[in-house]
């Protein structure tokens, strides 16, 4: 966590999420004691679940959002995901978790017999003994103690687990939380744009604006509609004549792509709701990455704006 110096009043802070930080201070937060906390935090299998399980990321950024949420330290909280299908994982995250720890499946670990083996687990259970391979060969642990161990450590944690799911629902489906797409006018990318919005409207959150990125614009001046031609004659006459030919058909292009883009932004465009703010910021020419260049897109961004 980084505080930027910015003009005028009020400061900026960036963050980046350290995913197996983050579960390990939620550990710290809800282990009943130091000895049990310990003993979570050396276990294989909590080490897997904290580093690499499919949702484990996203759903810990969820905690970390409600957790500066809840510090009142911050007027606004922004939450930069990549592109749209990590922005669904980051949705779907809390609900897919919640489901792997179903209250029946962790019944299924914290059974005593399961610390007997595999013999015993197959003897008893041959449905679930193919459950259990399978997690094996996922998370690398094969001693199931470990695995009973941690889900009956961690119940305190589970006992309040749907209860945040549900807090975390509705912050994100709340008024004051806005949604913001932002998208390049190309036809894949739109396509998934498309499906985002669709997801977004089935999980009841208010997608409020769309910001069409890299945007290639018309020339806006003289030379709209004529043709190739002419553009040679131009050029020839204005010192350029060894390069006119390529000069034109690079320029021609250029329009044709354009074209293209405003046809696909149009279309989309009119997919949304009415109370959906769009904007366009064009492809500029170099790199934007830092204030400077921020600076440049604000007149883009808030070209409405007071």
């Amino acid at each position: 966590e980084r505080a930027i110096p910015l003009p005028g009043a009020g400061s900026l802070t960036a963050l980046m999420l350290d995913q197996k930080g983050a579960w390990d201070a939620l550990v710290e937060r809800h282990a009943p004691s130091p000895e049990v906390r310990d003993r979570i935090l050396a276990n294989r299998f909590y080490q897997h679940l904290s580093q690499s399980f499919a949702g484990s990321q996203e759903y810990m950024a969820i905690e970390q959002l409600c957790e500066l949420h809840d510090s009142g330290r911050y007027d606004l909280i922004v939450v930069d995901t990549p592109p749209t299908q990590h922005a669904l994982d980051f949705l779907e995250a809390p609900q897919r978790i919640a489901d792997f720890l179903d209250k029946n499946v962790v019944k299924w670990f914290v059974k005593p017999y399961f610390s007997a083996g595999w013999a015993t687990l197959r003897f008893v259970n041959r449905t679930v003994g193919v459950v259990f391979r399978k997690l094996e060969e996922a998370t690398g642990v094969a001693a199931l103690a470990e695995v009973s161990d941690f889900f009956t450590s961690m119940g305190g944690l589970f006992e309040g687990f749907e209860a945040r799911v549900r807090r975390v629902y509705r912050l994100l489906r709340a008024r004051q939380t806005a949604f913001v797409l932002i998208a390049s006018p190309e036809e894949q990318v739109l396509r998934e744009a498309e499906y985002f919005c669709a997801m977004v409207a089935e999980l009841r959150m208010s997608l409020r604006a769309v910001v069409f990125n890299r945007v290639h614009t018309e020339y806006d001046g003289r030379l709209r509609g004529i043709d190739r031609e002419r553009i040679e004659t131009l050029l020839t006459r204005a010192g350029a004549q060894a390069a006119a030919g390529v000069l034109a058909d690079n320029f021609l292009r250029f329009e044709e792509e354009a074209r293209g883009d405003m046809v696909r932004m149009e279309s989309f465009r009119r997919e949304l709701g009415k109370t959906v703010v769009v904007a366009q910021v064009p492809n500029f020419d170099a790199d934007l990455h830092d204030m400077k260049g921020l600076a440049q897109m604000h007149r883009y961004l808030f070209a409405g704006a007071a």
